[in-house]
């Protein structure tokens, strides 16, 4: 059996990684003798020419793809389009945000035909072995299908019990160089499970409450192989890494032991850190602690279930500082109860605590508490369009403060960092000299520009000049002058470009018979 599974066009601007769901996902599959390829429309551009060329050469027999929600609607559009392209393939959906909305997805979009609800890995395969037999469907856990004209929503799956039966995701199904080019983080996951309730979020419930844990060295393995890959960060993206202390210092202190230098990241809650526990992090290569803070009032913070006090934020940041590891800090607004005064106060209290922090509106996801429970909560929603839910506007409103002006406040924040790259520019085209922290922002956003239009307009699979085995230079300046040629460039800034992505290892002179071409790695 052929599967393909598709991953949706993602925002550059939420710096996407490698699609570990998928990748994890494609790994068991894979194991159980399933032939599985995976589309990324992250890092390739969607078309319908594409699809065509994939069913022709690929000829999958089912087609999946996974969206969250601000995702699912393009989710949807592409398995459409794909159904279209051969009526008789099965497509099935999966993600947080089908797990939670499956009846509405079946009821409105009938080229669906299975969704897969939670962990996926043992719930498709079961499917994918029955997918020939409907009348065996009823068997499978954990999945949502129509029956008779009528949703049917199967018994849920229990949880892996024992993660380590799941193999290394599948990373070489995806094209890694692109997402190393443009200098996104690769990410690793050390567990699943939550054990917290926070009103706006569906973590435990997709996962559960009761953490999972892979074994230590398996981890540290699997992290050893990232760190050779000339990623510039790793990304520990488990819901709460810190919620075993004693499992995270047997990490760090294999990483340690094994002499693997590599910056890395992780999720903290600032009720689970320590000083001990920090350290621990700090020698281990970890560079930054994502805390998500949420509001800077308490009585909002009791509201959502967030069960941290302030001063244990201010605690967990003074001793990050300390230790050398940078605080990033997060917050949600609009959250029930919010005023414009709790927004000062949030404001002020994230400008306090550290220079490193970013806001968020509140997103109602399906499946949250806070939308199932909106008139509970003082809640109105305004709108389902869920391509409206990414967190950057609202989609809620309070009552106490207008969704209008939590829009602002917001767009303010954002606005200033664009009004501070713009005045940057300016200073460049008025020939004035930058200083260096301003040029190498610039630089690193022109980099990030030239190599995602590189990328999304395919400019290295269209270049097609080939050469009598000439000298990889000649090559590469050929390259040079194509990319010039399809791109506004200023003068320089290609050949710069050229000799990054040649040095990360992203693009390779690849020779074969008398044909010489670039390709990526």
């Amino acid at each position: 059996m052929k599967v393909l599974l598709i991953n949706p066009p993602y925002p550059f601007e939420e710096s996407p990684s490698p699609p570990f769901g998928l990748m994890a996902l494609a790994a068991y599959l894979v194991e159980q003798g399933v032939t599985v390829k995976i589309e990324d429309y992250i890092v390739n551009p969607y078309s319908m020419d594409r699809i065509q060329e994939v069913m022709d050469t690929f000829k999958p027999d089912v087609v999946g793809a996974t969206g969250v929600t601000m995702t699912i609607n393009r989710s949807l559009n592409i398995l459409r389009d794909y159904r279209e392209c051969n009526p008789n393939i099965k497509t099935v959906l999966g993600g947080p945000h089908v797990t939670f909305d499956a009846n509405a997805i079946l009821e409105s979009s009938p080229w669906i035909d299975y969704i897969v609800r939670g962990e996926g890995e043992l719930t498709f395969m079961d499917l994918l072995e029955n997918i020939n037999s409907p009348s065996s469907m009823e068997h499978v856990k954990g999945i949502s299908y129509r029956k008779h004209g009528k949703v049917h929503n199967n018994p849920r799956r229990a949880f892996i019990e024992d993660l380590n039966i799941l193999p290394f995701p599948a990373r070489h199904l995806v094209e890694l160089s692109k997402y190393r080019a443009l200098g996104f983080p690769v990410n690793l996951m050390t567990s699943r499970g939550c054990p917290f309730s926070c009103i706006f979020c569906v973590g435990s419930k997709m996962v559960g409450r009761r953490v999972r844990y892979f074994d230590v060295e398996r981890i540290v393995d699997e992290f050893e192989m990232l760190s050779k890959l000339k990623f510039k960060q790793i990304n520990v993206v488990d819901d709460l890494f810190t919620s075993n202390k004693k499992r995270c210092i047997a990490i760090c202190k294999s990483i340690i032991n094994r002499g693997i230098s590599h910056p890395w990241t992780a999720f903290a809650r600032v009720d689970t850190v320590n000083r001990e526990l920090l350290e621990n992090l700090k020698e281990a290569g970890c560079t930054t602690l994502c805390f998500g803070i949420e509001s800077g009032n308490q009585e909002i913070l009791d509201r959502v279930k967030k069960k941290i006090t302030l001063e244990k934020c201010r605690k967990a940041v003074d001793l990050c500082k300390e230790v050398g590891i940078d605080p990033m800090t997060s917050y949600i607004l609009g959250l029930p109860g919010e005023t414009p005064e709790t927004v000062r106060k949030t404001m002020d209290f994230a400008k306090e605590l550290s220079p490193n922090y970013g806001f968020h509106i509140l997103a109602p996801f399906p499946g949250t508490e806070v939308r199932d429970k909106k008139e509970e909560y003082g809640m109105r929603i305004l709108t389902s369009d869920w391509d409206q839910y990414d967190a950057n506007r609202s989609v809620s409103d309070t009552g106490a403060i207008s969704h209008q002006q939590i829009d602002s406040i917001v767009n303010e924040f954002n606005d200033g960092i664009v009004r501070y790259v713009k005045n940057i520019q300016k200073k460049l085209d008025n020939g004035e000299s930058l200083p260096e922290d301003e040029r190498t922002l610039y630089q690193n956003i022109r980099s990030f520009e030239i190599t995602r239009d590189i990328i999304m307009n395919r400019v290295i699979e269209q270049f097609n000049e080939t050469t009598n085995r000439a000298p990889d230079e000649a090559v590469i300046e050929l390259l040079e002058k194509h990319i010039s040629r399809s791109l506004n460039t200023r003068d320089g800034e290609v050949k710069q470009e050229l000799d990054r992505l040649f040095a990360l290892g992203c693009l390779n002179v690849k020779r074969k018979g008398n044909e010489t071409t670039i390709v990526w790695e």
